[in-house]
């Protein structure tokens, strides 16, 4: 069974794998939705527990902490109003020990941070992702390293499609 620790290891064991055979390059967690509740865990345990910091953080979709997450899903907004919601759906998760607190880790962090949303995100509302870079943004120090970008809904790229974006390259560099 999946769990939030068992990710931070395997995360933390290929940055070691990545970062024993790249030299000089720079390397960074990217996290796509639940993804990002994973690259801000295994950054924040870097740092915390090697005094390692990542180059950058990239996180596409984000969420604040999966709790949170289940009850902005659309899917999830059917049942929401139906007696035993938070017994059927959240407390699993927290039975679960799945936490995923991206709003937590990024109150630690001081890497680079960009934080991506498309406005037609079905999934994640990209007002999660505004939060998201709300809550970084105030934690940060420095100001500048922390970037939110959103693609217009024209584009079509929802929860998904984001790499499907020709200027997405350049736009992280």
């Amino acid at each position: 069974h999946p769990t939030e620790s068992g990710f931070n290891t395997d995360v933390l064991a290929l940055y070691d794998w990545a970062k024993a055979r790249s030299g000089n390059s720079s390397i960074i967690f990217w996290g796509h939705s639940l993804g990002t509740g994973i690259a801000t865990n295994a950054a924040r345990k870097l740092q915390e527990e090697r005094g390692v910091q990542v180059d950058g953080v990239v996180l596409e979709s984000a969420y604040t902490n999966i709790i949170e997450a289940a009850t902005h899903n659309p899917f999830a907004k059917l049942y929401y109003y139906f007696p035993g919601f938070e017994y059927f759906i959240l407390e699993p998760l927290n039975l679960a020990n799945l936490f995923f607190r991206t709003d937590e880790n990024l109150k630690m962090m001081s890497c680079p941070l960009l934080i991506l949303h498309a406005e037609d995100d079905g999934v994640l509302p990209v007002y999660v992702g505004r939060k998201v870079f709300e809550i970084a943004h105030s934690a940060y120090k420095d100001k500048t390293k922390v970037k939110f970008i959103t693609f217009p809904e024209k584009l079509g790229l929802g929860h998904d499609y984001m790499s499907f974006n020709p200027e997405l390259p350049a736009l992280v560099k």
